[in-house]
């Protein structure tokens, strides 16, 4: 009788036996087999859980899951632990172009890297103030927890709270002026009122003696309390500055210059500008340089949030600094680390914004 010779599999034959058969797919254990690792160390690399294994062997894992084209089973995992994997986001305002505000989008950008980094998906829904009992993300079980971003105030709006309340899923708000003392909620916002402060500190320390503050007519919390900032700080410190609010209806350009054209019609004297956002300072810019003022002689103007895209307008904007993208990261850490542990590490943070000094002020 013929002997039959014991054959030993190498990690190399084993990642070509499972190419040569493409109708078979990739199973945890196949992975386990090529980095030569137990499943239960694949399952805490593939899913992020920091215990159990080190560097070496997350990288020998991570090979062994490109080389073997492992796709985790998300439907199944879903079975077994009761998590989707996926964490909501609600952009909540009166308009219909949810993701035409460049802080919006960024903060959405932070939201996203930081749920990718720890294996989480993100689901996205814009809806008017009239949609929220009617949406999706309200009406079907699809997420682990929800984001919100909206226009008004959170605590006021009676029926909104009530509705996410009754989801029971934890709920990270973002850009609120005070936390919910109730509920599974964590609130997460940036310093808008010492922004608001330090900007009209600024020009009231450069000469203004009339600051003209342009905000939209929607009702964003962010927005009030820049103003309420300014208007503070003219308050506290005695200086001999007035301040006007104009409101556009809404943050276009062609609206923002529309204010600004209508004030300047009355024939009022002022000589600075604090615009909403930085989109609203670079329309009034224009308006004000077509009328040949000089910026930063005749006229003084800032911005607020100092995103990216001010770098390709032609002049260095004085501006406030806002960290929209480190928000979002904020927002996803929190949101893991509550799906994760069953509570949340904090109800409320704010994170500090700075003075971007440019030439036009």
């Amino acid at each position: 009788m013929a002997r039959r010779d014991s054959v030993s599999r190498n990690p190399a034959d084993e990642a070509s036996s499972l190419v040569a058969r493409p109708r078979r797919r990739s199973t945890l254990k196949d992975v386990a087999r090529l980095a030569g690792v137990s499943p239960m160390t694949v399952s805490n690399v593939v899913n992020g859980t920091l215990r159990g294994y080190n560097e070496e062997t997350r990288d020998r894992v991570l090979e062994a899951i490109e080389r073997a084209n492992y796709r985790p089973d998300i439907a199944a995992r879903s079975l077994r632990t009761d998590r989707r994997m996926a964490v909501g986001m609600l952009v909540v305002q009166t308009g219909r172009r949810f993701l035409a505000d460049p802080y919006i989008t960024s903060l959405l950008d932070g939201l996203c890297a930081g749920l990718n980094q720890r294996g989480y998906s993100l689901v996205l829904q814009g809806l008017h103030v009239d949609e929220l009992a009617t949406a999706s993300l309200v009406q079907q079980l699809q997420t682990d927890g929800l984001c919100v971003l909206m226009s008004g105030n959170f605590m006021a709006s009676t029926a909104f709270r009530a509705t996410l309340k009754a989801m029971r899923q934890p709920i990270v708000m973002f850009q609120q002026p005070q936390p919910d003392p109730d509920g599974d909620i964590c609130s997460l916002r940036q310093d808008d009122f010492d922004g608001g402060r330090v900007v009209c500190e600024h020009l009231v320390q450069r000469g203004a003696r009339h600051v003209v503050a342009v905000v939209p007519e929607l009702d964003w919390p962010a927005m009030s309390a820049r103003v309420a900032g300014a208007r503070h700080f003219i308050e506290a410190s005695g200086a001999r500055t007035r301040m006007t609010v104009l409101t556009s209806t809404d943050e276009s350009a062609a609206a923002t210059q529309g204010a600004v054209e209508g004030f300047m019609a009355s024939h009022a004297r002022f000589d600075a500008i604090f615009a909403g956002n930085d989109q609203m300072a670079i329309a009034t810019h224009r308006l004000l340089t077509r009328r040949q003022l000089r910026i930063p002689e005749d006229v003084m103007v800032a911005g607020f949030n100092g995103l990216d895209f001010i770098d390709y307008f032609g002049t260095r904007l004085t501006t406030v600094r806002s960290p929209a993208f480190e928000l979002g990261q904020l927002g996803a850490y929190h949101m893991v680390k509550r799906i994760e542990t069953g509570a949340f590490d904090s109800r409320a943070i704010t994170l500090p914004t700075e003075l971007m000094i440019g030439t036009t002020t």
